[in-house]
């Protein structure tokens, strides 16, 4: 009997039809219906701040949109702006305006390297890797980048100019740096604030589902090391109301905000102000803080679904996961240079994952053992099972 039909005759519940999908960070449906039932009360805004959302104007964002972007970083309002969908997306601007404008601290070139903290995002590595900028790996320590690995790195690489980073909950290992961390590698980063880029993704600043330290605000800390012009923090709404229709902040140097909107402007005249009014008064109607608390209803019980299964392969020595306090994701490390066969596997079973190498640069995982597990999407007796596939899967192959 191969392990398949093994596989198969433990969990009779298995049909050949049946998916199961832990691959994309996507929030449940049950998620989106809570924001749903609130934005059906909200009448659309037409004017707001004095604005007339409806007409072209206002490249920065909306000044209330812009305050909402302030309290979801903890950044001062005079250096956010307030955009469209997709956090990914402005960061995809900002490295494509230091390419080809730059920014006074920031110019990337065909000769430019990225320190990549991994496991990591993998949507970060494909832009990355489609501007033909070559990414280095750097592992991560117990609170944050390895700064050893960091400083080995710096002495040996030329045109090491920038670093790609999820401070907080990262994706998908759930560290969150501590401020020890941070300083220590600004710190590094400031002999090379010539030319060098913070991309600072905080896509999860307020997605606590545990108790997680504090960290002071990374453009305040940035300033200590003269590293202001050197820092661009982003985030979004995507993961808070809608995934596919949010806002999405920036926050850095005013020097920085002026160039990056001159180039933003050759691409789109102003950002949709009506989707930003709307979430304006959203909020109004729904505290920042009470979102996140039903959000969090529908996401800690997941997140200990996935816990449970992942220590019961810890405890029997069969590799070792993370245990995020927060955010969207797990890690999981196979004790055996395996990943490519359990993936494939848990395929053949119908449960759907991201390719090995994934969460690394360039799809090269270096140890064939890491895997992303997104628990969010599936619904609770989904997430079991699914959970129940992948650990049968690695039991009798490990």
């Amino acid at each position: 009997m191969n392990i398949l039909e093994q596989i198969r005759k433990e969990h009779s519940w298995l049909e050949a039809n049946r998916a199961y999908d832990l691959r994309r960070g996507k929030p449940s449906a049950l998620q989106l219906d809570i924001t749903q039932s609130n934005l059906e009360t909200i009448e659309m805004p037409f004017h707001m701040d004095g604005v007339d959302l409806r007409n072209y104007g206002d490249p920065e964002g909306i000044p209330s949109a812009r305050a909402l972007g302030t309290e979801i970083l903890g950044t001062n309002a005079n250096e956010t702006i307030a955009l469209d969908n997709s956090s990914l997306t402005l960061m995809h601007q900002t490295l494509a305006c230091a390419y080809f404008l730059g920014f006074k601290s920031s110019k990337i070139d065909s000769v430019s390297k990225i320190l990549c903290p991994a496991p990591g995002y993998d949507r970060h590595f494909k832009l990355i890797e489609n501007f033909g900028i070559e990414m280095i790996a750097v592992p991560f320590q117990d609170d944050g980048p390895d700064l050893n690995a960091i400083e080995a790195i710096l002495k040996k690489e030329k045109n090491v100019h920038g670093i790609a980073c999820v401070p907080r909950h990262s994706n998908p290992t759930g560290h969150t740096y501590s401020d020890e961390n941070v300083r220590s590698m600004f710190e590094m980063f400031s002999t090379l604030n010539n030319n060098f880029m913070i991309l600072w993704d905080n896509a999860y600043a307020c997605h606590d589902l545990k108790n997680t330290i504090e960290q002071t605000n990374a453009n305040s800390l940035a300033k200590e090391f003269n590293l202001e012009d050197n820092l661009f923090h982003f985030g979004s709404t995507s993961k808070i109301t809608f995934a596919g229709s949010g806002i999405s902040f920036l926050s850095s140097s005013k020097n920085n905000l002026e160039v990056f909107i001159e180039y933003r402007n050759s691409l789109a005249v102003c950002p949709n102000k009506i989707n930003q009014g709307l979430h304006v008064e959203y909020f109004k109607k729904m505290p920042l803080k009470k979102q996140m608390q039903k959000m969090k209803e529908f996401l800690l019980p997941k997140f200990e679904i996935t816990k449970h299964y992942l220590n019961t392969l810890k405890e029997n020595n069969l590799g070792n996961s993370s245990d995020p306090t927060g955010g969207y994701f797990f890690s999981y490390d196979s004790n055996k240079s395996n990943c490519h066969e359990i993936i494939d596997i848990c395929k053949e079973l119908n449960l759907q994952l991201l390719p090995a190498g994934s969460s690394f640069p360039y799809n090269m995982d270096p140890d064939n053992k890491n895997i992303r597990i997104a628990p969010s999407f599936a619904e609770n007796d989904e997430l079991e099972k699914s959970m129940k596939i992948l650990t049968s899967v690695v039991k009798h192959l490990n």
